[in-house]
């Protein structure tokens, strides 16, 4: 059954969760960073359940739904 997350308070927003990404990185000669120069290679691991999902209007904690 897919999940859905939402707002304990009501708001039918959207959440701000982590998700693992890869960038591309300019380093200087000893591997320092230097600035980012491609966003997002690949998406390591998408937004998971178990993080912790804010709601962007009023802060709370999302809570799952099943469907």
């Amino acid at each position: 059954m897919p999940k859905r997350h939402i707002c304990p308070n009501g708001c039918n927003a959207n959440f701000t969760t982590v998700a693992h990404i890869m960038q591309e990185w300019e380093v200087d000669t000893e591997g320092e960073f230097v600035k980012v120069t491609e966003e997002c290679l690949q998406v390591s691991y998408p937004p998971r359940d178990d993080n912790i999902w804010t709601c962007v209007k009023c802060g709370a904690e999302g809570k799952i739904q099943e469907s």
